[in-house]
């Protein structure tokens, strides 16, 4: 059959607007001319061989004649050789470029074909297009009534460039298996079987349906009987019924809809009736069906007719082309209610269907559920479907969502201003108006500061309520949640039950449903990424433990994984501004179309349909008349503690130890009885728990406290020396860098009693700064000998710094346990073995992490000052009975403290041997001494500077009395190093601190002694 033989309206009506291919054709090989043989270069040898003959009568030249001959053979043999080797060589390229064109043909036709098939889908591939059809209803005008009636050959865009004579590729115009596409508004008439001719009719009704817009259409069926359903799924197509008004068109006439319209013929009816049938309908698109073409009306142009042979043929009614053999496309009654459900679906999410018209724009939700009136029985939140409750109203009535038949999960999205948090309210407000607080627990998390869930935080249902203001919030809803799956686990193992509505489990032993609902959830794992993988967890185990998700999200496609996705099986979208987002939710990007200007309207997609509703508004009296429901309900089961207080008296915590009868008072190593101290309390979301924080310095060593200022530093210390006052010796040093000196220089000494004592150090860092270089090197020396031996003798070491570095990170190494407070750079944070989840500078002070958990320091209350066991400051005073010299850089108050101080009750001769040695300086007086007083009587004092002291020139009897041969030294206002070179002793002596009057007293035999010089 040639493409002239195919009827025009099923071959050019559906040409794609693309440009057609044009091919062009190799040019066949031409044939190689005849050769022929030549015969004068043959005799001219022979004639030339004859004349040499006759000149020179040599028989040798005749030779020559025989050449000629032979030559041109060979001549001939190779020209004829030569013809035959190029034309197999231009056959084979031409037999080369003819395969590779009919290769290009064929996928030319292949995609010809695939594209013309997605234009005009047909039969079963009309339920494959479920979901995201672009081209739903976004058909040009011009191609909404072409549909295909079958697959046969047509006539092919591609076109292939070759000679006049050239019919080989005139196969190239005729497309095989492709759609045969004629116009609907032509008339179509089915000739066959009932069940033939119906399935082809529902194949043409539906892709109608498809391509014309639910408000430019209308369909309605004639089945052959009137108890007949066979067209009954034309009723629940989107389109306008035929009583339905048409829009009004711009000049203000009404817009006439295309009337679709199937009649049946049957003459096997065997009645009169049946053979007439009636007026057909006029105008629009009629699909006429019947055993016998008489009985088709005259109007329709296109007649698909059953052969007797099984064959079927597309004629013209017209009898302009002849008829043309096709395989009709079919559809089955259930393919066809399946692809109506689709379209009513995609109706009502994009607005285009008038059944949305019925929607309400506000519903209020004692329309939907009224609560006020009898409560409900008791057991009654048990029933398996407890959790179906209205939230709204949709296209059927009252719409139910079931969490526990179509959950266990649920995934909600929905952009900004699109009614997201209302509906959320609504839902909780429905699930508490119908469960009891025994039967039913709601966790509330939000990430919106706590606005969204603010109105129903006081139901009596509400077990808690977290807001992302709380820092490790995230972690600690996980960790509680985690705890209150294993304690589930524990009540179904220990009474044999399966699931939480095991018959064997009774009520009183049941543990609550447990609903959390999460607002904002992509903004928590944007917080926590790591709990994307916690959140798949709980919802692959929670159905049989009664725990049940609701997820909401303004990015769903961001958050959504498969692991949580196959749990969510409960799936609603609002509004959304992007069609991935609502692909990501109910596989079609329907919730992309929804109107900006319907807030609360809403998809549901349960698995298994598709529907459309609008949200009811929940309003503060609806959730008054909850709380009023259940105003006598024992309160439930918490497994959510409230976070711990940021201020917390220490009396308040030894209550919760003393109430504990004997219990564990913390995780980790037990501390033996009466041996740990109490500071704090610890949060324990992981055991759904609160315990007192203790620090037994047998078993936890030494303890370093790291924070910033005004972090609860001073206040922890202040705890632990009221707490272990009873049992230790507390010694406390801080900013007093003498007495620090004294304190740790005391309890490094080896020879010391053992005496259970507890030393704690405030800001160590600033401590070892202040007391300089030597010093500070001994007392770190010190400090750390204690820290390593210090508890085999009793003592138990608390240092205070503000970061873990420089001099405190070589404690580190002999420290057994880390309290960080708030710090105020993250990398400090880390860096002190602290989890960057409870990271936050604006933590409370006294808020810590200690041991894997967050701590609050308790507030001890104000106590006397501990006595120190160090030795005190001495006051130093002249005495008669030995002399003193006095070495300091700084005579000239000395002189005047000399002055000032001595009086009737004490008398002293003041020398200053440089007045002598330097004539130039001013002669020194005798202050408060008469020139009469005899040596004996008065108390000699040498005052004098270090480098006079040490040049040497000083000689005893000469320059100093006799009785300062033997005097002590006071060392004022020097270093460390001169104090030994004027003592002459490798000693180290005590750290002075600014205070000016501060000096050593040394005596030879003696340890070097601070003394107060100044009287300061």
């Amino acid at each position: 059959m040639s493409p002239s033989d195919v009827t025009p309206s099923a071959t050019t009506s559906h040409r794609p607007a693309t440009t057609p291919a044009r091919l062009r054709a190799p040019s066949p090989p031409a044939e190689p001319p005849t050769g022929s043989l030549p015969i004068l270069a043959s005799l001219a040898p022979v004639v030339g061989s004859v004349a040499l003959f006759a000149i020179t009568g040599s028989p040798v030249t005749l030779v020559f004649a025989a050449l000629g001959p032979l030559i041109a053979v060979a001549g001939y043999i190779d020209a004829r050789w030569t013809r035959r080797r190029r034309g197999r060589r231009a056959r084979a390229a031409y037999d080369a470029a003819a395969q590779e064109l009919e290769q290009d043909i064929a996928r030319a036709h292949v995609e010809e074909r695939e594209e013309l098939r997605a234009l005009h889908p047909a039969g079963r591939l009309l339920g494959v297009i479920d979901g995201p059809d672009r081209a739903r209803w976004r058909v040009p005008e011009a191609r909404r009534t072409l549909v295909c009636v079958g697959r046969g050959e047509t006539r092919s865009a591609v076109r292939v460039d070759a000679g006049a004579d050239d019919d080989r590729w005139e196969w190239a115009a005729r497309l095989s298996e492709a759609p045969v596409v004629v116009e609907a508004v032509e008339g179509i008439g089915i000739v066959g079987g009932k069940v033939f001719a119906r399935a082809v009719a529902r194949s043409i009704l539906l892709q109608l349906a498809r391509q014309l817009p639910p408000q430019a259409a209308q369909f309605s069926g004639e089945p052959a009987a009137p108890d007949d359903r066979t067209w009954a799924f034309l009723e629940d197509l989107p389109h306008r019924a035929v009583s339905d008004p048409a829009d009004p068109m711009p000049g203000g006439r009404p817009a006439e809809p295309t009337l679709v319209s199937v009649v049946e013929r049957w003459e096997a009816v065997g009645s009169a009736a049946g053979r007439s049938g009636g007026r057909p309908p006029t105008g629009g698109v009629l699909v006429a069906l019947s055993d016998t073409v008489e009985l088709i009306p005259t109007r329709c142009r296109h007649l698909l007719v059953l052969d007797t042979d099984g064959q079927t043929v597309l004629a013209d009614g017209t009898g302009a082309s002849t008829s043309v053999p096709v395989s009709p496309t079919l559809l089955a009654e259930a393919e066809a209610e399946h692809v109506v459900g689709a379209l009513t679906a995609a109706a009502l999410t994009t607005g285009e269907s008038p059944t949305l018209s019925s929607l309400p724009t506000d519903v209020a939700f004692a329309q939907v559920h009224p609560v006020r009136g009898r409560r409900p029985s008791a057991g009654s939140g048990w029933r398996p479907d407890a959790l179906r409750v209205a939230v709204g109203t949709g296209v059927e009535g009252v719409q139910l969502l079931d969490l526990g038949a179509d959950g266990p999960h649920a995934l909600v999205g929905g952009t900004t201003g699109s009614g997201k948090s209302e509906l959320l309210i609504t839902w909780i407000t429905a699930l508490a108006a119908q469960c009891s607080p025994q039967e039913l627990s709601l966790l509330l998390v939000d990430c919106k500061g706590g606005a969204s869930f603010q109105a129903v935080e006081t139901l009596p249902h509400v077990v808690g309520m977290v807001t992302d203001l709380e820092p490790g919030a995230a972690d600690r809803v996980v960790s509680s949640l985690r705890a209150e799956l294993r304690h589930r686990e524990r009540v179904l193992a220990g009474h044999g039950a399966r699931h939480l509505l095991d018959p064997v489990l009774l009520l009183e032993h049941r543990p609550a449903r447990l609903v959390v609902v999460v607002d904002e959830f992509q903004a928590l794992l944007d917080a926590s990424p790591h709990l994307h993988q916690v959140f798949a967890d709980l919802a692959a185990r929670g159905r049989s433990l009664g725990l049940h998700l609701i997820l909401c999200s303004q990015r769903p496609a961001a958050v959504a994984a498969d692991a949580i996705l196959a749990n969510c099986t409960l799936r609603l979208s609002l509004r959304v501004t992007s069609r991935p987002d609502s692909a990501a939710i109910l596989g079609v990007p329907d919730a992309a179309a929804i109107p900006a200007g319907t807030p609360g309207r809403c998809i549901v997609w349960n698995g298994d349909r598709r529907l459309v509703f609008q949200s009811a508004v929940t309003t503060s009296d609806d959730i008054l008349a909850v709380r009023e429901r259940w105003r006598d309900a024992p309160a439930p089961r918490r497994p959510w503690l409230d976070p711990l207080p940021a201020r917390l008296a220490l009396s308040a915590v030894s209550a919760i130890e003393a109430g504990r009868a004997g219990g564990p008072e913390r995780t980790g190593v037990d501390c033996p009885p009466g041996e740990g101290i109490v500071f704090g309390l610890a949060d324990l979301p992981e055991e759904q728990a609160q315990r007192p924080a203790v620090w037994c310095p047998e078993h936890d060593g030494s303890l370093l406290v790291l924070g910033t200022g005004r972090s609860g530093r001073t206040t922890l210390l202040d705890t632990l020396e009221v707490g272990a006052r009873d049992r230790f010796r507390v010694e406390r040093v801080g900013q007093d860098a003498e007495q620090a000196w004294d304190t740790v220089m005391a309890l490094s000494d080896p020879l010391r009693p053992t005496e259970r004592t507890l030393l704690l150090v405030d800001d160590v860092e600033s401590l070892l700064a202040t007391a300089g270089d030597e010093h500070g090197a001994a007392l770190r020396d010190a400090l750390l000998g204690l820290l390593r031996d210090g508890g085999r003798r009793g003592i138990s070491v608390v240092l205070v710094a503000s970061r873990l570095g420089g001099v405190v990170h070589r404690f580190s190494a002999q420290l057994g346990s880390t309290l960080v407070l708030r710090l105020a750079d993250r990398q400090d944070h880390l860096v002190a073995g602290a989890p960057a989840s409870c990271f936050d500078p604006r933590r409370p002070a006294g808020r810590a992490h200690w041991q894997d958990s967050e701590v609050q320091i308790a507030l001890a209350p104000p106590s006397p000052t501990s006595p120190s066991s160090a030795p005190g400051v001495h006051r130093w005073r002249p005495s008669p009975a030995r002399a003193t010299v006095i070495v300091t850089r700084a005579t000239g108050a000395v002189r005047a403290m000399l002055q000032r101080s001595t009086g009737t009750e004490r008398r002293v001769r003041l020398i200053e041997p440089a007045a002598q040695l330097f004539p130039s300086a001013p002669l020194a007086g005798v202050a408060g001494v008469e020139s009469d007083v005899l040596e004996d009587d008065a108390a000699i004092v040498v005052l004098v500077d270090p480098e006079t002291w040490l040049s040497g020139r000083l000689v005893v009897g000469r320059d100093l009395p006799p009785s300062t041969a033997g005097a002590d030294l006071v060392v004022h206002g020097c270093s460390a190093a001169d104090f030994r070179q004027v003592t002459r002793s490798r000693e180290l002596p005590p750290l002075l601190g600014y205070a000016s009057g501060r000096a050593w007293w040394w005596r030879a035999g003696q340890e070097a002694m601070r003394v107060d010089l100044l009287g300061s």
